[in-house]
């Protein structure tokens, strides 16, 4: 989270109320200086913060990913949520398709607020995800996987860094499902 008081909350509250008991939850605070941020998470006791100064999106990821100690990671910005099955069913989606030993990751479809509000649903086609991002950031891979391709592009500081790595792992032949 970078400055995010108003929302950090409830990112974190849906996390904490998902039906999927076996996690960790890790916030890597990427050097909040507002008060609300700082405060917000002060109140949360049974959860791992990283502190550090600034260094973007893709460096607090790549910390994040390193300090968890479970199989698979999953990755939220902190003015997002998620229902309270997201995480169960994404591990029994990866669980029962793992069996033939393919690597892949899995996403999720979306829903965007505000002034329009719609449900967006995207099917990984590599081909196409080299002209347009097909896949949301928000991906529960193994952590293993993640460590393997190298995680995120920290030198991308502007943003696409989400792209960027889901190119990779198709290039490594590891596709979203």
């Amino acid at each position: 989270c970078f400055n995010s008081g108003k929302t950090i909350k409830r990112t974190i509250e849906s996390l904490k109320n998902q039906t999927w008991h076996n996690k960790e939850i890790i916030i890597v605070n990427d050097g909040s200086n507002d008060k609300e941020t700082l405060k917000v998470l002060d109140s949360f006791e049974d959860i791992l913060i990283i502190n550090q100064e600034n260094l973007g999106l893709s460096a607090a990821r790549n910390i994040g990913a390193l300090k968890s100690r479970g199989r698979f990671v999953f990755f939220i910005d902190s003015d997002d949520w998620i229902e309270e099955n997201s995480l169960e069913l994404m591990f029994n989606y990866f669980k029962e398709n793992s069996k033939n030993k393919k690597k892949f990751y899995v996403f999720s479809d979306i829903v965007l607020e505000g002034k329009y509000k719609k449900i967006v649903k995207k099917n990984y086609n590599f081909f196409e995800q080299l002209f347009l991002n097909q896949i949301p950031y928000s991906i529960f891979i193994e952590k293993n996987t993640l460590l393997l391709n190298n995680g995120y592009d920290e030198d991308m500081k502007l943003g696409y860094e989400d792209w960027e790595f889901n190119i990779r792992l198709g290039a490594n032949n590891i596709f979203g499902k």
